[in-house]
């Protein structure tokens, strides 16, 4: 394996979570519609939300459970980024852990679970690439 390119999530709501990923995150859309959104990292990695319909409605569930992982997201200032998603709390259906911790490797990071119930784990990394160090 080279690298991982993209994750893509089933949504019964794109433009929801589309709406609330973009104010999260302050990433637009590299493209949006009702079925499908994709948002493009400076790293190049996409992270994609789609409605299932047809075909792909026989391999995904927009309802399926989503508390057996997390994924992890790297933002230059967690605290601001903390602080403008704990201001979307009134607007979307979202849980937060808390305010972000420090951890003994290096990173700072807070746990959100989103409208469709994805949780991400938003990490600032001293790192000026905003990748984990190597321990």
């Amino acid at each position: 394996m080279l690298a991982c390119s993209h994750l893509v999530l089933a949504s019964a709501d794109v433009p929801r979570i589309a709406a609330f990923f973009r104010a999260a995150f302050d990433l637009p859309p590299r493209f949006e519609n009702a079925q499908f959104a994709e948002f493009v990292l400076p790293s190049r990695f996409r992270i994609a939300f789609f409605l299932p319909v047809g075909g792909s409605a026989l391999l995904f569930r927009a309802a399926a459970p989503r508390d057996g992982g997390a994924i992890g997201v790297t933002v230059a200032d967690v605290d601001a980024c903390h602080g403008r998603i704990t201001a979307l709390a009134g607007q979307h259906a979202i849980e937060l852990s808390g305010p972000p911790k420090d951890h003994p490797w290096g990173e700072r990071s807070f746990l959100l679970t989103d409208p469709d119930g994805n949780r991400w784990e938003v990490a600032q990394s001293p790192s000026p690439d905003g990748m984990l160090r190597d321990r």
